[in-house]
């Protein structure tokens, strides 16, 4: 049985929905990232000292980073959330690197500018900057769901599934992004899937970005 580390809401989400999409068995862990401003949890630490999830468990192999859990294991439940060859594992592979490296930054960014920049008027600038970022990135996934069903093609990957826990994190936002009508369409089809309202009920959390 694998045991899942997460916060709520967060990306490990995607980690959470995979599994009930590939009907694994998992134990799931509630990390308390943040104890009303205390240190992370010391338990924690001691699994990853990185402080950060998810974190996948399987037999006595520890994974501690997102992509590299979901590629574990997709390839291993043989998920067609990740096309085991040619083209569209090479699609599949390019959203969800997307989504990990380019897009969870881009919204890190924003919200270490929220929490720690102390200038009032050099944080505005910079918030601008940050969401303008986002704004862009937004308009490629746009621009690519245009033209096909799913970013990897016809197919649901998990780069999909990522992408749309991804976008939730607009309620978090200081100016929201208003996402274009192919973006909206993925999001709806994706978070109303099973799996990913059993990872919602089972998270307390509530989706907002398909509205």
């Amino acid at each position: 049985m694998y045991k899942l580390f997460y916060a709520p809401g967060a990306c490990s989400m995607a980690v959470h929905i995979a599994l009930y999409e590939c009907g694994a068995p998992c134990e799931l862990a509630n990390v308390p990232l943040r104890k009303e401003g205390k240190e992370k949890d010391p338990e924690f630490l001691k699994i990853n000292p990185r402080g950060a999830v998810p974190v996948l468990v399987d037999g006595n192999l520890v994974i501690r980073e997102g992509a590299a859990i979901l590629i574990y294991l997709l390839e291993k439940e043989k998920s067609a959330l990740l096309p085991q060859s040619g083209e569209g594992r090479a699609h599949a592979l390019e959203w969800l690197m997307w989504n990990n490296a380019t897009l969870h930054p881009a919204y890190s960014r924003v919200f270490w500018l929220k929490r720690s920049m102390q200038d009032s008027e050099q944080k505005e600038a910079l918030m601008h900057l940050a969401i303008d970022r986002l704004n862009l990135l937004w308009d490629d996934a746009e621009s690519r769901l245009a033209s096909s069903k799913f970013l990897a093609g016809d197919i649901l990957t998990i780069g999909d599934i990522l992408m749309t826990v991804i976008a939730n994190w607009n309620a978090w936002l200081p100016e929201p992004i208003a996402f274009g009508p192919n973006v909206k369409r993925v999001l709806k089809h994706v978070s109303t899937r099973p799996a990913y309202q059993k990872a919602l009920q089972a998270e307390g959390v509530e989706y907002k970005a398909a509205a």
